[in-house]
């Protein structure tokens, strides 16, 4: 495991970036670090590198050009990226608040301008878009369950992928609330407990994969542990009426 010691995140995406700007050259705009990558919660057993390139324009061309950055993001865990024209950004900020949010919460300017920093986030859209996404987990936890958890390493995979994607939906509501964003995953289940009235060490349990740690609990408790909070964290979005000031 000692390639997994020497991996460095930051330098992967400085890595993705430098093959990004080879291959499109001034064409690239923008490009940000987000994600655990940006923090200090980065598991290199499992978490991706995740990084927003925005380009100037992002047709064929572009595309064309860019088939060996991304061999090259590949072999550097850049897995989960971000493409984006600076046109597209302007245009979807209400149709994707939720993700923008979280990339503006927390966020690293790898070249180019910080085009994240000044994104307005629609308060009506991001409280749509909370409660969309707190359904379709709603819906998907169970399938995603009976797909995935039949293997200790599948159960593993699934708890990461449940788990963030919970944990992102519970910022986000954090927010419609007027709380700050928390950092950390701890901090998170923290906040979350007090709001919602749920055991914090039981949050904690559940937060923690999706920072890539492993804890000692069964797939199924941990089921049911995500069922309660998302249950939780919907009823406490159907109570929301109406947007608050900004925090």
């Amino acid at each position: 495991m000692t390639w997994l010691r020497r991996f460095d995140p930051k330098e992967a995406a400085r890595g993705a970036v430098d093959a990004a700007r080879r291959a499109v050259g001034e064409r690239l705009v923008s490009a940000t670090l987000y994600g655990s990558a940006a923090g200090d919660e980065f598991d290199r057993r499992s978490s991706d590198v995740n990084v927003a390139f925005v380009f100037a324009a992002l047709g064929p061309a572009e595309l064309e050009a860019l088939k060996s950055a991304y061999r090259r993001w590949v072999r550097l865990r850049v897995a989960r990226h971000l493409l984006l024209s600076r046109e597209t950004l302007a245009r979807s900020t209400d149709t994707f608040p939720l993700e923008y949010l979280l990339i503006q919460n927390h966020h690293e300017t790898l070249h180019g301008e910080d085009l994240f920093a000044g994104v307005a986030i629609d308060r009506r859209a991001l409280r749509t878009a909370v409660d969309r996404v707190l359904r379709t987990q709603e819906l998907g936890l169970i399938t995603s369950y009976l797909a995935l958890a039949n293997s200790p390493a599948g159960a593993r995979h699934w708890a990461r992928r449940a788990s963030t994607a919970i944990g992102a939906s519970a910022s986000g509501l954090l927010y419609l609330m007027g709380e700050p964003i928390p950092a950390k995953k701890g901090e998170l289940a923290e906040r979350c407990g007090a709001r919602l009235g749920m055991e914090v060490s039981l949050l904690s349990l559940l937060l923690a994969h999706g920072a890539g740690r492993r804890v000692p609990i069964e797939a199924a408790k941990l089921l049911e542990l995500a069922q309660t909070f998302l249950t939780r964290l919907i009823d406490a979005a159907e109570r929301l009426d109406g947007p608050t000031a900004t925090p």
